[in-house]
């Protein structure tokens, strides 16, 4: 049996901002929708057999879910706390939908068990378990997918952030790609605080991410030539990178 392998989601900013006070720095109820879809489409031969996808997060992220959404809904939710009880956190023990950890190695050797019946594996966050994630080094998963949603336009002040997995010039050709949607002035020419010094991610094709989305492609994009859509003033696009080798 072959790794584990985990995809990360996250909406974010231009520089890669993620949020801001605790929260969301936007409320975009298309990217909601369209999170709850991908996170929980499973292939319909492995739903007959009773597989559900996986997602796992940190103790904040965890919290900052209305407690009426917990746990997700038709997903089994990992829990990461190493200093939190399930009684702290609201968690039934007993629960066949929600599982508290005390660290990542022990939630991914409970996520790879052949009778745990997982399809997919979601990382959601927060900035701490996506930093954590990013420079996994385990004999049981690996990290090789990232889908993200762009937020191109307009920019969105943000206090937390995903590490940055794009080097100089895959960041020069968002931001170009941002001006050309929104144009000149929508978009900020912030340069992230760090990008790599040699490419690691490669961005798919839109064809590529509507074939690993099936069913759970939004209908509005299906002959998209870019996956860029938007809410309002809003511009966003949804991608999927691949790690690269």
């Amino acid at each position: 049996m072959g790794k584990l392998k985990l995809a990360m989601v996250a909406a974010m900013s231009l520089t890669n901002g993620i949020g801001k006070d605790g929260g969301l720095p936007w409320r975009l109820k298309g990217e909601m929708a369209y999170f709850r879809s991908v996170t929980s489409h499973v292939a319909e031969d492995e739903k007959r057999e009773g597989a559900r996808n996986a997602v796992i997060m940190g103790r904040k992220t965890w919290a900052s879910i209305p407690p009426r959404f917990r746990p997700l809904a038709g997903r089994v939710n990992i829990v990461i706390s190493r200093t939190s009880s399930a009684k702290d956190l609201g968690i039934d023990p007993e629960s066949k939908d929600v599982h508290l950890f005390a660290s990542v190695e022990q939630a991914l050797a409970h996520l790879a068990a052949p009778q745990s019946g997982i399809h997919r594996v979601f990382v959601l966050g927060g900035a701490q378990l996506y930093r954590n994630m990013m420079s996994l080094d385990s004999n049981v998963a690996t990290v090789d997918q990232l889908l993200v949603t762009r937020i191109l336009a307009p920019q969105y002040e943000c206090d937390a952030f995903f590490p940055e997995f794009r080097t100089a010039q895959q960041y020069k050709s968002e931001l170009d790609h941002a001006n050309a949607i929104a144009g000149a002035g929508q978009v900020g020419s912030e340069q992230p605080a760090s990008t790599l010094t040699r490419q690691e991610w490669t961005q798919a094709s839109p064809e590529s991410l509507r074939e690993y989305l099936g069913s759970a492609c939004p209908a509005a994009l299906a002959d998209s030539k870019d996956m860029v859509t938007n809410e309002g003033e809003t511009w966003y696009q949804y991608q999927l990178w691949e790690k690269t080798g």
